[in-house]
């Protein structure tokens, strides 16, 4: 007789055997589409849950995905392209399919094995609802603290999430789309890890090009010497504490024709030219700039915990 308490275990067991990154609400989607097509057609080999003529998730679509959440009683969006768009999806199904074979979960009735697909569905709904659910990015807000302090804290709090880099870039793009309005500021997802090869930078306005990294290495500084061969000017955006050695790299790399700058300082100047240097309008800016970052995020995020909660202080 098969225990059908183990499957809860199961689905529980594979979602915690990523590591905390690849916890992805790609993988959430990908785990309810093939469980809702086991309903269907009950096989456990992954070839037979790939779309015809691909190797992407049959049925693996936004509706799909949020019709299944839905079940559940949850209607905010998962996903704006359900699961097809995952290229390690696959591979990241295949071990969930052999722990329900090794379990024997084919030894089930159709009406035993119906019941524990909702039971697992049912867990990976709750982790889309923690995802969801998840706080935004808080800092340490003091009235009177300078808008380079600001930046500092908001880096310092994302530092102890790990998403220094991906809030760096947004604070960056925030503050460009801000300081020049009629330019097309580029924005998508940060924690994009195909990244189209023929982008010069993070940001290019005209022949001006920006680089923002938390840990620049040997690929930024080789970066930067191509878009010098390429005739165009080069930012390379780091935070304070890596300053020095960056700009020691910098000039070591590029004979000092690369700009290496702060990203605190970078960012709150912007804060200060918006405000004309005075510091009663240094609130409404600060706020207009985590806005904007805000609104950045959400265009292109799935998770919107890289946001960050405005402080009641700057709020309207």
């Amino acid at each position: 007789m098969t225990d059908t308490s183990l499957f809860a275990v199961i689905i529980a067991d594979w979602w915690e055997s990523f590591p905390p990154r690849s916890r992805s609400r790609g993988n959430i989607a990908g785990g309810l589409v093939i469980l809702e097509n086991l309903r269907e057609n009950f096989d456990l080999d992954i070839e037979a849950h790939k779309a015809t003529g691909s190797d992407q998730l049959r049925n693996a679509s936004r509706q799909n995905v949020q019709k299944i959440l839905a079940r559940f009683g949850e209607e905010r969006t998962l996903l704006q392209e359900g699961g097809r768009t995952n290229r390690g999806l696959m591979k990241n199904l295949q071990p969930l399919l052999q722990s329900l074979a090794d379990a024997g979960m084919d030894q089930l009735s159709r009406e035993s094995r119906e019941s524990e697909i909702g039971n697992m569905q049912a867990v990976l709904a709750d982790k889309a609802r923690d995802i969801f659910n998840a706080e935004k990015i808080t800092f340490d807000f003091k009235l009177g603290m300078t808008s380079r302090e600001l930046v500092g804290a908001i880096l310092a709090s994302a530092r102890k999430r790990l998403r220094t880099g991906e809030v760096a870039e947004y604070l960056v793009g925030a503050k460009l789309s801000l300081r020049f309005p009629a330019y097309d500021i580029r924005n998508s997802a940060a924690s994009a890890a195909d990244r189209q090869t023929e982008e010069q930078g993070d940001f290019q306005i005209n022949d001006c090009v920006f680089h923002v990294s938390v840990a620049p290495n040997r690929g930024h500084y080789d970066k930067c010497q191509r878009n010098l061969a390429d005739g165009l000017r080069v930012f390379l955006l780091v935070p304070d504490e890596v300053l020095v050695g960056a700009r020691q790299n910098a000039q070591h790399d590029t004979n000092g024709r690369v700009s290496v700058e702060s990203i605190e300082s970078f960012v709150s100047q912007n804060i200060e030219e918006l405000s004309d240097f005075a510091g009663k309008k240094v609130a409404h800016n600060i706020r207009r700039l985590l806005e904007r970052y805000n609104r950045r995020v959400a265009e292109v995020e799935t998770d919107l915990s890289l946001q960050i909660r405005i402080p009641v202080a700057l709020e309207k």
